[in-house]
């Protein structure tokens, strides 16, 4: 150590370096990526003092030469004395605290703690019942200006007698001195406490109080100095256990709040350090300090606090009330604190870590290099002092206010900000806004983001009805209130993106939007169903932003617990994988919009698919490609097959459709777009002669046909590129005038394009992938009609060259079951709850759907959904209708139907020799 003697530092036990680097890592981690911590319980045989060297070491770490470096406090070891005041421990922690916030960080203000103690120290209360909060209101407004000099000098001010003359203007100041300087303050006063302890409002932004009192009593309060009658004198009885309950609870709030950054408050910039707190010695298991460190354990749990680090020694016993994560030692204790550094703490991971350590030798060698690399704390610094920042503020502000002055009198001003980013969006990879919004404000504004814009002002307003339906309700009635459902896709794209409609984000937009209609009409109708709001979540350009917004889906899931889960995903791709995964860990329930990689399903057991997979895809596909007349007028002798090794979605679907058409008659062929999202390949991904360009794609394409011209291509890639495959055939058409084509689901994005396929090329007879085309099933279930039926309600009317043929695409249906599948969900945990609102969350629907939902599943607009849930054996159908369709000018035709179209219906053949169904 750089100050202090050889007791102060910390010993050089085996792992040590470990744990002391972790701890270092969360006291100085961001907030942005901060999760709660558990308390590190150093236990310790016998009377050893092993835990008590280690917090010693600690606490030097966090003191400078010049200045403390991160807020701490130390409960010493001192014996229990039965006369000390309940309180003293709690004012010791405050103290400290306050004493050791590191230079230029202001002062810690405390104030929910410091009105709690005020309310459980006041005298009993006596008299009229009416009377006593407003009695509590005065004693704890006396207690605030004991500790805040403006209070005290307006008190001063106001009960100055200064009738001494009588003349008028006396008279005048006796009459406006109290009400104005006393009372005023005072009723201020309490208008804040009630704000600063319950919120808003009774239904809606409760803070923690309000919370507690709840479960306490059943109900939430309404005013708080009348629910606080109930703490005076210690609470009910005296229970010690409640006193520092409530006592931890309002600390924590207070550092939680203390620890936020502040636009305006170059002070709270500074706290870039999360507050210690250090015990010496627990002692027993009923002991005084380890009734605290129960309490607070429960609070840092209750509140997600993420802004205190808490170590404690000496802990000799441990009550069996809280579970804890127990770990063998020093270095995997910094294992696992690393881990949580790196990635966060699970939902629902115990509030503790209890790690032996005992008396060694301090010479590990591993150990005295790290602590003598890195004797101290270093936590980062400010190169300007919070009085320099105010002034820089101020003379900006006076800049831009001459600026400002400026431009009115000589340039007017435009609509257009210089960061349109809203909420909880924020500028992405393309420079394009990410993130949730509610509406279409923060999202693209170019020509083809007009569509998805128009729908996503549509959901906004769907939105809306809901709202202003359940303001009118009582508070007591039984009906369900809104619960809120994210789509995550991709809504905008910078230049050279993929924009929405080609990448199949509006198709899913308008069968979402006319799903959430279907659905809000049948529950605000009967009131036995859950209305759902929609919240859309923009990815960035073929997911590029994925994980970050599925981080931002999180936060504001832990704020708002009507977020109860998330559709979308309708793209497969490396990144999906990774926000998918951090969306698992949250415990959102994920329902898949598209027909998707395999990989998808092996994301954790929170995600749920209404499409196909790409295995059945490509079984379908080689299928078709062995028994259908496909070229020419006669069956495919061989084929050539066309995949990106990047894109997992393509990988995935080329690989299925080589293991079930065999190797022997095809011929692979790789390409990867020069602007792929994720350039290397797939790890297992396909393997065969790659291409640089799409025009030696095309070359290579024409020399097999013409070779042989009864090869087929089968296009594994996206539906996108396959536009510009077809151009360069047109180009180089002299050895192939004509090509059959057999392509993945995703090539019907390539009929929203303004020329269609056959009109880019006119020698191309192209089959591709349907997962349950709408228009063909809606004579045999009643959802496809109904799905058809408000399709052409509302977009009876479009027209336009790239959305007229919407109605023809599978994706629309796709997203319109899959909201189906979430609202179904939604109602069946809602009535398994026995109509208790409060109890429906996102873990409540997880649990339905992991069992499965009631009856076995439904008939969708795109065949029957068996959701029997991963309890059940998987979670997808496992015979989901697939079909082929023959696109032309005259319109699409489908020419394989495999799989359930409903209940007691379902093709197990197809075609006019019966092929059988894979």
């Amino acid at each position: 150590m750089s100050t202090g003697d050889q007791q102060s530092r910390i010993p050089a036990y085996p792992g040590v370096e470990r744990f002391v680097d972790a701890f270092d890592k969360l006291v100085v981690q961001p907030r942005r990526s901060r999760s709660r911590v558990p308390v590190v319980l150093l236990s310790e045989p016998g009377d050893g003092q092993a835990g008590r060297r280690i917090v010693a070491g600690l606490r030097t770490r966090l003191r400078g030469r010049e200045g403390r470096l991160a807020p701490h406090a130390c409960v010493p070891a001192a014996p229990a004395d039965p006369a000390e005041p309940p309180l003293d421990l709690f004012e010791q922690i405050a103290f400290q605290l306050d004493a050791s916030m590191p230079p230029g960080t202001g002062r810690l203000r405390l104030p929910s703690y410091r009105l709690l103690r005020a309310v459980v120290c006041a005298p009993a209360a006596g008299g009229l019942m009416e009377r006593r909060p407003g009695e509590l209101l005065d004693h704890c407004y006396a207690q605030h200006r004991e500790v805040s000099g403006l209070a005290r000098g307006l008190w001063w001010l106001g009960g100055r007698d200064q009738a001494n003359g009588g003349t008028l203007l006396e008279l005048l100041w006796n009459f406006i001195a109290g009400p104005l300087f006393q009372r005023l303050p005072r009723a201020l006063y309490g208008r804040r406490a009630n704000r600063r302890m319950l919120g808003r409002g009774r239904s809606g932004g409760r803070r923690w109080y309000a919370e507690w009192v709840r479960q306490q009593q059943g109900t939430p309060p309404s005013e708080f100095f009348r629910s606080a009658l109930d703490l005076v004198g210690g609470g009910p009885e005296g229970d010690p256990e409640q006193l520092d309950r409530i006592l931890v609870h309002a600390l924590l709030a207070d550092l939680e709040a203390a620890g936020r950054k502040r636009a305006f408050d170059p002070w709270r910039r500074r706290r870039v350090s999360r507050f210690v707190l250090l015990v010496e010695e627990a002692g027993p298991a009923e002991s005084r300090i380890q009734r605290f460190l129960r309490e607070l354990r429960s609070a840092m749990e209750d509140l997600r606090c993420t802004s205190v680090v808490a170590v404690a020694a000496g802990v000799r016993t441990l009550a069996s009330r809280i579970p804890d994560i127990e770990v063998p030692g020093l270095s995997a204790a910094g294992a696992d604190l690393a881990n949580i550094a790196q990635r966060g703490t699970p939902p629902g991971r115990p509030s503790g870590m209890v790690v032996p350590v005992e008396e060694g030798p301090e010479d590990d060698q591993a150990a005295t290099y790290w602590l003598g690399r890195w004797p101290t704390l270093a936590p980062p610094t400010h190169r300007w002092g919070p009085g320099v920042e105010v002034a820089g503020a101020l003379g900006a502000g006076v800049l831009a206010l001459v600026v400002a002055a400026g431009l009115l009198v000589g340039v007017p001003f435009t609509t257009v900000g210089p960061d349109p980013c809203l909420g909880s969006t924020f500028l992405g990879t393309d420079g394009q806004c990410v993130g949730v919004a509610e509406g279409a404000a923060s999202f693209g504004t170019g020509d083809s983001e007009r569509a998805v814009r128009d729908v996503l002002q549509r959901i906004e307003q769907q939105n809306e009805q809901v709202e202003q339906e359940l303001s009118g309700r009582d508070a007591d009635d039984p009906r369900p209130r809104s619960r809120t459902v994210v789509y995550f896709g991709p809504l905008s794209g910078g230049k050279d993106a993929e924009d929405p409609v080609r990448g199949g984000t509006l198709a899913e937009l308008r069968g979402l939007a006319l799903a959430q209609a279907y659905v809000n009409a049948q529950a605000l109708r009967t009131g036995e169903r859950v209305p759902l709001r929609v919240l859309a979540a923009n990815a960035g350009d073929r997911f590029k932003d994925a994980p970050a917004v599925a981080r931002r889906i999180v936060d504001l899931a832990e704020k708002d617990r009507s977020i109860v889960g998330v559709v979308g995903f309708g793209q497969s791709r490396r990144r999906t994988y990774e926000a998918m995964g951090i969306l698992g860990e949250a415990g959102l329930p994920m329902v898949g919009t598209s027909g998707t990689a395999d990989e998808l399903l092996r994301q954790g057991e929170h995600y749920y698919q209404t499409a196909p997979t790409d295995a059945r895809a490509g079984q379908v596909m080689a299928s078709f490609a062995e028994h259908a007349a496909m070229v020419d007028g006669r069956t495919a002798v061989r084929v050539r097959l066309i995949a990106d090794p990047s894109d997992a979605y393509s990988a995935s679907l080329a690989t299925a459709f080589r293991s079930a058409y065999g190797d022997g008659r095809t011929d692979m062929l790789l390409y990867t777009p020069t602007d792929a999202p994720e350039p290397s390949p797939v790890p297992g991904g396909p393997v065969g002669p790659s291409v640089q360009a799409m025009e030696d794609l095309a070359r290579e394409v024409c020399r097999a046909v013409a070779a042989e011209p009864r090869t087929a291509v089968v296009w594994a890639g996206r539906g996108s590129h396959l536009q510009l495959f077809l151009g360069e055939l047109a180009r180089d058409s002299r050895d192939c005038p004509k090509v059959a084509v057999l392509g993945g689901d995703d090539v019907t994005n390539a009929l929203t394009e303004e020329h269609r396929p056959w009109e880019v090329f006119a020698g191309l007879t192209l089959y591709y992938v349907s997962h349950g085309r709408a228009p063909a099933l809606s004579g045999a279930s009643g959802e496809a009609a109904a799905f058809l039926s408000a399709y052409d309600r509302t977009y009876a009317d479009d027209h336009g060259a790239r959305t007229g043929g919407m109605r023809q695409d599978a994706h629309v249906a796709l997203a319109w079951d899959a909201m189906r599948y979430l609202a179904e969900g939604v109602d069946q945990a809602w009535r398994g709850t026995g109509g208790n609102d409060e109890r429906l969350d996102r873990g409540l629907l997880q649990a339905v759907l992991y069992q499965g939902l009631g009856g076995g599943g439904f008939d969708g607009a795109t065949g029957r959904i068996e959701a029997h849930g991963a309890a059940g054996g998987g979670r997808l159908t496992e015979k989901k209708l697939t079909a082929v369709e023959q696109g032309g000018a005259k319109g699409s035709r489908t020419v394989l139907l495999c799989g359930t179209v409903a209940r007691g219906d379902v093709r197990d053949v197809w075609g006019p020799e019966k092929h059988p169904c894979p």
